[in-house]
């Protein structure tokens, strides 16, 4: 489910994880990509959604290695059994 709010709003999946400074980077790239965007619907061409594009991948893999090092601290503490540590 967060994936998907990172491929939709991306500045909101990196809030919910708690990574503020990135979120800030994130959203400057995420109004700059609709700018471009509205833009170059009078011009013609893409590279608003080239933009959105790079927003929405900076905040997948933020969130995939956010979650990927929840999981580890969860093994290292020992808190929790491998079959729980994929629903993380």
């Amino acid at each position: 489910m967060i994936y998907l709010v990172a491929l939709v709003f991306p500045p909101l999946a990196l809030l919910l994880y708690g990574k503020i400074f990135q979120a800030i980077l994130n959203l400057l790239i995420y109004v700059l990509a609709w700018v471009v965007f509205i833009f170059s619907l009078f011009l013609g061409g893409s590279p608003g959604f080239v933009l959105w594009m790079i927003a929405a991948l900076h905040a997948i893999l933020v969130v995939n290695d956010a979650r990927k090092n929840a999981r580890a601290a969860a093994l290292l503490a020992g808190g929790r059994s491998p079959s729980t540590i994929s629903e993380i």
